[in-house]
């Protein structure tokens, strides 16, 4: 069996980017990540967890205080040195806020209405499928991370995705969990924020903690762009077949009446 850790980045709204990444890996390597992290966490200069918003503000009144950039660094390049040592892969999906503002939003069914089913349902076809064509297939139990926007929102989509035929019976059970007690979801948080940085269009240089936290892992990375075509073909998908769950349901085929 493999788990999956991921998180999101860019769902404040104050993003152009929204992104879905973490890492994919054996039960018996995340068995040994806790006490790898756990203990370059607290190796000097101490912090107690690793939150990506954090490390980069040095917040003079945060648990980054009176730590500088070089050493926040390389407590950076620590962490991703356990990421690879216990990783399989890293996965990502990702799209353009004004994207999704102008091909799905309000042309779906409410509960399909938001950027985190787009991308919440192709990271979990991603680490299915693509261990199916390499020759690996096995069950994948995904562990996200948890909050109030999505609470809501996942619990209703799960059970369909699980029913999805790509998935071939593969997917075990997708959770959300708090990433201060869940060791890896930190991990994800270090890519998903690293990811999304790289997307903005800010001109800073391409970091080199995103490009390793892309390929610190041994297997290949897997990255999904969701662009306008492959957007459209989504939302394609989701009228038709909210349309079939229309009329067996005896309600309006018009979507933005449900």
């Amino acid at each position: 069996m493999l788990k999956a850790f991921i998180d999101d980045s860019g769902s404040g709204g104050d993003s152009t980017w929204y992104v879905l990444a973490g890492y994919l890996g054996t039960v018996d390597g995340w068995d040994s990540f806790d006490s790898l992290w756990a203990e370059t966490l607290h190796a000097d200069p101490y912090i107690e967890y690793f939150k990506g918003s954090e490390a980069e503000s040095l917040r003079p009144d945060g648990q980054w205080a009176g730590i500088s950039k070089q050493q926040r660094d390389a407590k950076i390049d620590a962490l991703i040195k356990v990421i690879g040592q216990c990783a399989r892969r890293s996965v990502c999906a990702r799209l353009r806020q004004r994207d999704y503002d102008d091909l799905v939003k309000g042309n779906v069914p409410p509960m399909w209405d938001s950027p985190y089913y787009i991308l919440f349902t192709t990271v979990v076809a991603a680490c299915i499928n693509i261990e199916r064509l390499d020759g690996e297939s096995d069950h994948v139990d995904f562990v996200f991370d948890s909050d109030q926007r999505h609470e809501r929102q996942f619990s209703l989509m799960l059970p369909p995705v699980s029913r999805m035929q790509t998935l071939d019976g593969k997917l075990i059970n997708a959770v959300r969990r708090d990433e201060k007690k869940f060791l890896p979801l930190q991990a994800a948080d270090l890519l998903a924020w690293q990811t999304r940085r790289f997307c903005e269009p800010n001109n800073e240089p391409t970091r080199p903690h995103f490009l390793a936290a892309r390929d610190c892992p041994p297997k290949k990375n897997e990255l999904f762009i969701m662009d306008r075509a492959k957007l459209s073909d989504m939302v394609q998908d989701m009228r038709e077949t909210a349309a079939r769950l229309a009329e067996s349901l005896g309600r309006s085929p018009d979507v933005r009446a449900w």
